[in-house]
């Protein structure tokens, strides 16, 4: 579990770089249509970065198990069934994640020949952003059964995280 919690805490760095770094960027754009400078790498860097914020804070979404679910139906369960329920569901979204991961590369693979308009960046490195995003939502799932299966009925009461 060690290697989990030095994995977020890169994907949190990586966060907060790309969400630091567009928050300049969109700063940047929305100056400089006051001046007579047209910025016009500001639109695609800006985007890029958003891309990758999002393939860096979901798994950890998925890591503190904060995504938004409709729990109605398994908070009627026992507690005992809850704890299988709630791993098959992780294990369902880890399996699928697992299984787009390749789709997710052959997408990115499109994208070798070739570039961004204004900055001239290959866009295989852009669409390997979905390769990072199902890898670790796959990875954040299957460690996510184990915390499920793991924790005792007053952990689960009380959110015990990795």
């Amino acid at each position: 579990m060690q290697a989990v919690n030095i994995l977020s805490r890169i994907l949190k760095f990586l966060t907060i770089i790309c969400f630091t770094a567009l928050v300049f960027v969109v700063i940047i754009q929305i100056t400089g249509r006051y001046s007579p400078f047209t910025f016009v790498w500001t639109e695609e860097l800006s985007r890029f970065l958003f891309i990758f914020s999002i393939a860096f804070a979901a798994p950890l979404a998925m890591e503190q198990r904060e995504y938004v679910r409709v729990d109605l139906f398994i908070s009627i369960l026992p507690n005992k069934v809850k704890k299988y329920v709630e791993a098959l569901i992780y294990l369902i979204l880890g399996l699928f994640s697992a299984y787009l991961v390749s789709y997710a590369y052959e997408f990115s693979l499109l994208g070798k020949n070739q570039s961004s308009a204004t900055l001239a960046i290959e866009m295989f490195y852009i669409n390997l952003s979905m390769v990072i995003l199902f890898v670790f939502l796959a990875l954040y799932s299957f460690v996510n059964i184990y915390v499920v299966l793991k924790a005792d009925h007053h952990e689960e009461e009380e959110g015990v995280r990795l």
